[in-house]
Protein backbone atom coordinates (compact mmCIF):
# COMPACT_ATOMS: atom_id res chain seq x y z
CA UNK A 1 0.00 0.00 0.00
CA UNK A 2 1.52 3.30 -1.13
CA UNK A 3 2.37 5.88 1.98
CA UNK A 4 -0.31 8.16 3.15
CA UNK A 5 0.32 11.65 1.53
CA UNK A 6 1.04 14.41 4.24
CA UNK A 7 0.18 17.55 4.51
CA UNK A 8 3.90 19.24 4.26
CA UNK A 9 4.46 17.41 1.56
CA UNK A 10 1.76 19.18 -0.81
CA UNK A 11 3.40 22.09 -1.46
CA UNK A 12 6.64 20.05 -3.00
CA UNK A 13 5.09 17.94 -5.50
CA UNK A 14 4.43 19.14 -9.12
CA UNK A 15 0.82 19.88 -10.15
CA UNK A 16 0.68 17.13 -12.74
CA UNK A 17 1.29 14.74 -10.30
CA UNK A 18 -1.18 16.00 -7.43
CA UNK A 19 -3.71 15.56 -10.62
CA UNK A 20 -2.81 12.20 -10.96
CA UNK A 21 -2.46 11.64 -7.47
CA UNK A 22 -5.98 13.06 -6.07
CA UNK A 23 -7.24 11.03 -9.84
CA UNK A 24 -6.46 8.24 -7.32
CA UNK A 25 -7.32 8.35 -3.98
CA UNK A 26 -9.88 10.51 -2.24
CA UNK A 27 -8.09 10.70 0.70
CA UNK A 28 -5.19 12.09 -1.18
CA UNK A 29 -7.57 15.13 -2.49
CA UNK A 30 -8.80 15.82 1.05
CA UNK A 31 -5.40 15.98 1.90
CA UNK A 32 -4.63 18.00 -1.03
CA UNK A 33 -7.71 20.37 -0.21
CA UNK A 34 -6.97 20.71 3.49
CA UNK A 35 -3.33 22.12 2.49
CA UNK A 36 -4.36 24.39 -0.03
CA UNK A 37 -6.59 25.68 2.28
CA UNK A 38 -4.05 26.44 5.33
CA UNK A 39 -0.66 26.38 3.97
CA UNK A 40 0.58 29.56 1.91
CA UNK A 41 3.24 28.52 0.20
CA UNK A 42 1.17 25.87 -2.00
CA UNK A 43 1.72 26.79 -5.81
CA UNK A 44 -0.90 28.85 -7.89
CA UNK A 45 -1.13 26.02 -10.43
CA UNK A 46 -1.84 23.36 -7.54
CA UNK A 47 -4.77 26.44 -6.44
CA UNK A 48 -6.14 27.12 -10.13
CA UNK A 49 -6.33 23.08 -10.31
CA UNK A 50 -8.64 22.75 -8.03
CA UNK A 51 -10.99 25.50 -8.68
CA UNK A 52 -10.91 24.12 -12.53
CA UNK A 53 -14.95 23.14 -13.38
CA UNK A 54 -14.16 19.37 -13.87
CA UNK A 55 -12.28 19.39 -10.57
CA UNK A 56 -14.81 22.06 -8.50
CA UNK A 57 -17.56 19.10 -7.17
CA UNK A 58 -14.79 16.90 -6.22
CA UNK A 59 -12.79 19.55 -3.91
CA UNK A 60 -16.59 20.24 -2.63
CA UNK A 61 -16.26 17.01 -1.79
CA UNK A 62 -13.51 16.72 0.03
CA UNK A 63 -13.93 20.20 1.93
CA UNK A 64 -16.81 18.76 3.43
CA UNK A 65 -15.14 15.26 4.40
CA UNK A 66 -12.16 17.42 5.73
CA UNK A 67 -14.45 19.81 7.95
CA UNK A 68 -16.26 16.85 9.66
CA UNK A 69 -13.32 14.94 10.43
CA UNK A 70 -11.36 18.42 11.51
CA UNK A 71 -14.75 19.47 13.36
CA UNK A 72 -14.78 15.78 15.46
CA UNK A 73 -11.13 16.38 15.82
CA UNK A 74 -11.18 19.90 17.58
CA UNK A 75 -14.17 18.53 20.11
CA UNK A 76 -12.11 15.32 20.88
CA UNK A 77 -8.92 17.87 21.69
CA UNK A 78 -11.13 20.24 23.73
CA UNK A 79 -12.39 17.40 25.59
CA UNK A 80 -8.75 15.84 26.43
CA UNK A 81 -7.25 18.85 26.52
CA UNK A 82 -5.10 18.12 23.67
CA UNK A 83 -2.32 20.59 23.43
CA UNK A 84 -2.75 20.76 19.42
CA UNK A 85 -6.21 22.14 20.20
CA UNK A 86 -5.41 26.00 18.98
CA UNK A 87 -3.73 24.71 15.42
CA UNK A 88 -6.51 22.30 14.49
CA UNK A 89 -8.76 25.38 15.00
CA UNK A 90 -7.26 27.34 13.16
CA UNK A 91 -7.27 24.79 10.25
CA UNK A 92 -10.64 24.14 10.41
CA UNK A 93 -11.55 27.70 10.47
CA UNK A 94 -9.41 28.13 7.33
CA UNK A 95 -10.82 24.83 5.79
CA UNK A 96 -14.77 26.16 6.45
CA UNK A 97 -13.78 29.10 4.52
CA UNK A 98 -12.79 27.12 1.58
CA UNK A 99 -15.66 25.07 1.56
CA UNK A 100 -18.06 27.96 1.22
CA UNK A 101 -15.45 29.49 -1.53
CA UNK A 102 -15.86 25.77 -3.17
CA UNK A 103 -19.79 26.51 -2.94
CA UNK A 104 -19.87 29.54 -4.66
CA UNK A 105 -17.74 28.05 -7.14
CA UNK A 106 -19.72 25.10 -7.91
CA UNK A 107 -23.16 27.33 -7.93
CA UNK A 108 -21.48 29.65 -10.07
CA UNK A 109 -20.75 26.55 -12.59
CA UNK A 110 -24.38 25.51 -12.46
CA UNK A 111 -25.71 28.90 -12.40
CA UNK A 112 -23.06 29.17 -16.09
CA UNK A 113 -24.56 25.85 -17.43
CA UNK A 114 -27.85 27.39 -17.00
CA UNK A 115 -27.03 30.75 -18.74
CA UNK A 116 -26.03 28.46 -21.60
CA UNK A 117 -28.99 26.94 -21.55
CA UNK A 118 -32.24 26.66 -24.64
CA UNK A 119 -34.69 27.74 -21.61
CA UNK A 120 -32.29 30.65 -20.72
CA UNK A 121 -31.91 31.67 -24.06
CA UNK A 122 -35.59 31.95 -24.39
CA UNK A 123 -35.84 33.90 -21.07
CA UNK A 124 -34.20 36.35 -22.68
CA UNK A 125 -35.01 36.66 -26.41
CA UNK A 126 -38.05 39.36 -27.01
CA UNK A 127 -39.26 37.47 -29.89
CA UNK A 128 -39.79 34.21 -28.11
CA UNK A 129 -41.30 36.10 -24.83
CA UNK A 130 -43.50 37.65 -26.78
CA UNK A 131 -45.25 34.63 -28.80
CA UNK A 132 -44.65 32.59 -25.51
CA UNK A 133 -47.17 35.49 -23.92
CA UNK A 134 -48.59 34.73 -26.61
CA UNK A 135 -49.38 31.24 -25.99
CA UNK A 136 -50.64 31.64 -22.75
CA UNK A 137 -53.39 34.68 -23.88
CA UNK A 138 -54.66 32.31 -26.33
CA UNK A 139 -54.43 28.41 -25.26
CA UNK A 140 -57.12 27.44 -27.50
CA UNK A 141 -56.29 28.90 -30.76
CA UNK A 142 -53.07 27.96 -30.29
CA UNK A 143 -53.31 24.41 -29.25
CA UNK A 144 -55.77 23.93 -32.40
CA UNK A 145 -52.35 25.79 -34.59
CA UNK A 146 -50.49 22.35 -32.57
CA UNK A 147 -52.86 19.86 -33.02
CA UNK A 148 -52.76 20.87 -36.90
CA UNK A 149 -48.87 21.19 -37.22
CA UNK A 150 -48.35 17.51 -34.95
CA UNK A 151 -50.83 15.52 -38.06
CA UNK A 152 -48.69 17.26 -40.49
CA UNK A 153 -45.86 15.66 -38.96
CA UNK A 154 -47.08 12.66 -38.19
CA UNK A 155 -46.18 13.08 -34.53
CA UNK A 156 -49.77 12.10 -33.04
CA UNK A 157 -48.68 8.27 -33.44
CA UNK A 158 -45.72 8.73 -31.29
CA UNK A 159 -45.85 7.12 -27.97
CA UNK A 160 -45.69 9.65 -25.16
CA UNK A 161 -43.34 9.29 -22.87
CA UNK A 162 -44.68 8.57 -19.31
CA UNK A 163 -45.14 10.85 -16.37
CA UNK A 164 -42.71 10.38 -13.27
CA UNK A 165 -43.72 11.12 -9.45
CA UNK A 166 -39.31 10.76 -8.80
CA UNK A 167 -36.43 11.41 -10.24
CA UNK A 168 -35.71 7.79 -9.47
CA UNK A 169 -38.60 6.47 -11.21
CA UNK A 170 -37.00 8.37 -14.51
CA UNK A 171 -34.43 7.29 -14.16
CA UNK A 172 -35.07 3.49 -13.88
CA UNK A 173 -37.41 4.22 -16.53
CA UNK A 174 -34.53 5.48 -18.58
CA UNK A 175 -31.96 2.72 -18.14
CA UNK A 176 -35.31 0.12 -19.24
CA UNK A 177 -35.63 1.73 -22.58
CA UNK A 178 -31.72 2.29 -22.74
CA UNK A 179 -31.10 6.33 -22.42
CA UNK A 180 -28.93 4.97 -19.76
CA UNK A 181 -26.35 2.63 -20.13
CA UNK A 182 -24.76 1.24 -16.41
CA UNK A 183 -23.53 -2.71 -16.08
CA UNK A 184 -25.12 -4.74 -14.12
CA UNK A 185 -22.50 -6.04 -11.75
CA UNK A 186 -23.37 -9.50 -9.79
CA UNK A 187 -22.87 -6.46 -6.70
CA UNK A 188 -25.34 -4.26 -8.39
CA UNK A 189 -27.56 -7.53 -8.52
CA UNK A 190 -27.27 -8.49 -5.07
CA UNK A 191 -28.11 -5.18 -3.65
CA UNK A 192 -30.81 -4.83 -6.06
CA UNK A 193 -32.27 -7.85 -4.49
CA UNK A 194 -31.08 -7.16 -1.09
CA UNK A 195 -34.01 -6.02 1.58
CA UNK A 196 -33.08 -2.49 3.18
CA UNK A 197 -31.46 -3.67 5.90
CA UNK A 198 -29.11 -4.78 3.95
CA UNK A 199 -28.67 -1.44 1.52
CA UNK A 200 -28.33 0.36 4.75
CA UNK A 201 -25.56 -1.82 6.00
CA UNK A 202 -23.61 -1.53 2.82
CA UNK A 203 -24.34 2.03 2.75
CA UNK A 204 -23.15 2.84 6.30
CA UNK A 205 -20.14 0.58 5.67
CA UNK A 206 -19.18 2.95 2.86
CA UNK A 207 -19.73 5.96 4.47
CA UNK A 208 -17.03 4.87 7.53
CA UNK A 209 -14.79 4.15 4.51
CA UNK A 210 -14.19 7.21 2.48
CA UNK A 211 -11.26 5.57 0.37
CA UNK A 212 -12.79 2.39 -0.60
CA UNK A 213 -16.26 3.24 -2.31
CA UNK A 214 -18.71 0.77 -2.70
CA UNK A 215 -19.70 2.12 -6.47
CA UNK A 216 -22.60 -0.59 -6.59
CA UNK A 217 -24.15 1.73 -4.54
CA UNK A 218 -23.53 4.38 -7.21
CA UNK A 219 -25.35 2.46 -10.03
CA UNK A 220 -28.12 4.29 -11.34
CA UNK A 221 -30.96 1.95 -10.09
CA UNK A 222 -29.86 2.16 -6.62
CA UNK A 223 -29.38 5.98 -6.09
CA UNK A 224 -33.12 6.02 -4.89
CA UNK A 225 -32.54 2.84 -2.20
CA UNK A 226 -28.85 4.41 -1.43
CA UNK A 227 -30.51 8.12 -0.49
CA UNK A 228 -33.13 6.27 1.28
CA UNK A 229 -30.40 4.41 2.98
CA UNK A 230 -28.34 7.71 3.79
CA UNK A 231 -31.53 9.45 5.29
CA UNK A 232 -32.69 6.20 7.97
CA UNK A 233 -28.95 6.48 9.07
CA UNK A 234 -28.76 9.97 10.10
CA UNK A 235 -31.98 9.95 11.99
CA UNK A 236 -30.93 6.67 13.40
CA UNK A 237 -27.35 8.42 14.73
CA UNK A 238 -28.90 11.65 15.33
CA UNK A 239 -29.66 11.65 18.62
CA UNK A 240 -26.47 9.81 19.59
CA UNK A 241 -24.37 12.45 18.29
CA UNK A 242 -25.96 14.87 19.89
CA UNK A 243 -26.83 16.94 17.24
CA UNK A 244 -29.98 18.79 16.42
CA UNK A 245 -30.40 17.62 12.48
CA UNK A 246 -29.13 14.93 10.43
CA UNK A 247 -27.71 17.53 8.20
CA UNK A 248 -25.34 18.89 10.20
CA UNK A 249 -23.63 18.58 13.38
CA UNK A 250 -23.90 21.80 14.88
CA UNK A 251 -22.54 22.53 18.17
CA UNK A 252 -22.10 19.80 21.30
CA UNK A 253 -24.01 20.81 24.35
CA UNK A 254 -22.33 21.98 27.39
CA UNK A 255 -22.68 18.89 29.35
CA UNK A 256 -20.23 17.06 26.87
CA UNK A 257 -17.31 17.81 28.37
CA UNK A 258 -18.87 16.56 32.02
CA UNK A 259 -19.36 12.78 30.29
CA UNK A 260 -17.74 9.63 31.07
CA UNK A 261 -14.90 9.34 28.83
CA UNK A 262 -16.49 6.06 27.46
CA UNK A 263 -20.32 8.37 26.81
CA UNK A 264 -17.85 11.05 24.88
CA UNK A 265 -16.10 8.80 22.87
CA UNK A 266 -18.72 7.18 21.66
CA UNK A 267 -20.78 10.77 21.09
CA UNK A 268 -17.53 12.00 19.51
CA UNK A 269 -17.80 8.74 17.03
CA UNK A 270 -21.10 8.93 15.82
CA UNK A 271 -20.48 12.72 14.68
CA UNK A 272 -17.68 11.34 12.70
CA UNK A 273 -20.14 8.68 11.13
CA UNK A 274 -22.36 11.54 10.65
CA UNK A 275 -20.39 14.03 9.02
CA UNK A 276 -19.65 11.10 6.22
CA UNK A 277 -23.13 10.49 5.75
CA UNK A 278 -23.80 13.93 5.35
CA UNK A 279 -20.57 14.03 2.64
CA UNK A 280 -22.39 10.46 0.94
CA UNK A 281 -25.83 12.79 0.76
CA UNK A 282 -23.77 15.41 -0.98
CA UNK A 283 -22.18 12.85 -3.12
CA UNK A 284 -25.81 11.47 -3.79
CA UNK A 285 -27.04 14.90 -5.20
CA UNK A 286 -23.69 14.98 -7.21
CA UNK A 287 -24.75 12.14 -8.91
CA UNK A 288 -28.53 12.46 -9.86
CA UNK A 289 -27.66 15.58 -11.21
CA UNK A 290 -25.04 14.34 -13.39
CA UNK A 291 -27.45 12.05 -14.54
CA UNK A 292 -30.86 14.19 -15.02
CA UNK A 293 -28.42 16.56 -17.39
CA UNK A 294 -27.26 13.66 -19.18
CA UNK A 295 -31.31 12.62 -19.82
CA UNK A 296 -31.83 16.26 -20.66
CA UNK A 297 -28.88 16.61 -23.17
CA UNK A 298 -30.01 13.43 -24.77
CA UNK A 299 -33.80 13.91 -24.92
CA UNK A 300 -32.81 16.76 -27.16
CA UNK A 301 -30.71 15.13 -29.51
CA UNK A 302 -34.02 12.65 -29.72
CA UNK A 303 -35.77 13.13 -33.90
CA UNK A 304 -39.02 12.77 -31.87
CA UNK A 305 -38.42 15.49 -29.69
CA UNK A 306 -36.50 18.10 -32.23
CA UNK A 307 -39.89 17.14 -34.11
CA UNK A 308 -42.46 18.78 -31.57
CA UNK A 309 -40.10 21.70 -30.49
CA UNK A 310 -40.03 22.44 -34.60
CA UNK A 311 -43.96 21.68 -34.26
CA UNK A 312 -44.49 23.89 -31.29
CA UNK A 313 -42.37 26.94 -33.21
CA UNK A 314 -44.14 26.29 -36.06
CA UNK A 315 -47.84 26.55 -34.23
CA UNK A 316 -46.36 29.55 -31.78
CA UNK A 317 -45.22 31.68 -35.70
CA UNK A 318 -48.75 30.95 -36.74
CA UNK A 319 -50.26 32.54 -34.04
CA UNK A 320 -48.38 35.59 -34.02
CA UNK A 321 -48.85 35.90 -37.70
CA UNK A 322 -52.45 35.50 -37.10
CA UNK A 323 -52.45 37.47 -33.90
CA UNK A 324 -50.42 40.20 -35.54
CA UNK A 325 -51.81 43.03 -34.03
CA UNK A 326 -51.62 41.61 -29.75
CA UNK A 327 -47.89 40.20 -30.30
CA UNK A 328 -46.56 43.81 -31.89
CA UNK A 329 -48.52 45.10 -28.57
CA UNK A 330 -46.69 42.63 -26.76
CA UNK A 331 -43.15 43.77 -28.25
CA UNK A 332 -44.05 46.75 -27.70
CA UNK A 333 -44.22 46.60 -23.58
CA UNK A 334 -41.09 44.17 -24.10
CA UNK A 335 -38.94 47.15 -25.74
CA UNK A 336 -38.39 49.71 -22.60
CA UNK A 337 -36.41 46.66 -21.23
CA UNK A 338 -34.41 45.00 -23.93
CA UNK A 339 -30.92 45.44 -23.54
CA UNK A 340 -30.96 46.21 -27.82
CA UNK A 341 -33.18 44.87 -30.44
CA UNK A 342 -34.47 41.70 -29.64
CA UNK A 343 -32.37 41.38 -25.93
CA UNK A 344 -33.79 40.68 -22.78
CA UNK A 345 -31.18 40.94 -20.39
CA UNK A 346 -30.56 37.82 -17.83
CA UNK A 347 -31.80 40.08 -14.61
CA UNK A 348 -34.88 40.40 -16.05
CA UNK A 349 -35.94 36.66 -16.42
CA UNK A 350 -37.55 34.94 -13.44
CA UNK A 351 -38.06 38.28 -11.49
CA UNK A 352 -40.79 39.99 -9.65
CA UNK A 353 -40.21 43.04 -12.64
CA UNK A 354 -40.83 40.43 -15.57
CA UNK A 355 -43.93 38.48 -13.55
CA UNK A 356 -45.30 42.05 -12.94
CA UNK A 357 -44.63 42.78 -16.28
CA UNK A 358 -45.94 39.70 -17.54
CA UNK A 359 -49.23 39.99 -15.48
CA UNK A 360 -50.31 43.47 -16.55
CA UNK A 361 -49.57 42.21 -20.30
CA UNK A 362 -52.30 39.39 -20.16
CA UNK A 363 -54.43 41.17 -18.14
CA UNK A 364 -54.77 43.70 -20.82
CA UNK A 365 -55.19 40.79 -23.59
CA UNK A 366 -57.84 39.78 -21.51
CA UNK A 367 -59.78 42.86 -20.93
CA UNK A 368 -59.38 44.06 -24.14
CA UNK A 369 -57.35 47.40 -22.89
CA UNK A 370 -54.52 46.88 -24.55
CA UNK A 371 -55.66 48.51 -27.85
CA UNK A 372 -55.12 51.80 -26.14
CA UNK A 373 -51.31 50.80 -25.68
CA UNK A 374 -48.81 51.26 -29.22
CA UNK A 375 -49.50 50.91 -32.29
CA UNK A 376 -48.08 47.47 -34.14
CA UNK A 377 -45.04 46.89 -35.40
CA UNK A 378 -44.98 46.93 -39.33
CA UNK A 379 -44.36 43.25 -39.93
CA UNK A 380 -43.64 40.07 -37.91
CA UNK A 381 -39.97 39.23 -37.24
CA UNK A 382 -39.76 35.13 -39.29
CA UNK A 383 -38.70 32.86 -36.01
CA UNK A 384 -35.23 32.02 -35.78
CA UNK A 385 -35.14 28.63 -34.66
CA UNK A 386 -37.31 25.36 -32.82
CA UNK A 387 -35.61 25.84 -29.21
CA UNK A 388 -37.78 28.48 -28.25
CA UNK A 389 -39.92 28.74 -25.24
CA UNK A 390 -40.99 30.79 -22.00
CA UNK A 391 -39.62 31.25 -18.64
CA UNK A 392 -42.75 30.72 -16.27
Amino acid sequence: MAERLRLSDVERIPTDRLAELITESFDTLVTVAIAEATNGYIPQRTRRLLRKAEWRLDWQDALLCACGELQVAVERMRYTGDPRLEATEHRLRRVRHRRHEAGILVKKLRRNDFNRSAERRSGTNSRLTAQGWLRVAFPDEYADLLRQERVRRNLDDAPEEPCFSNVHEHITYACACGQITAPRTPEVEDLLAASGIAVRHAAADDAKNQEERNMALRHPLLLGRWENALRELGYMVVEQACAATPHGLGTLPDDFYALPQERAISVLNARRFLAAIQQRRLEYKRYVRQITQALRERERESPYVIASAEAKATASQFLSESRAAEYAYIRAELRPHEEYDGSLPRSLANSPQRAELKRRVLAALAEGTWTRSAPPEPAVTPFSGPDGGDLP
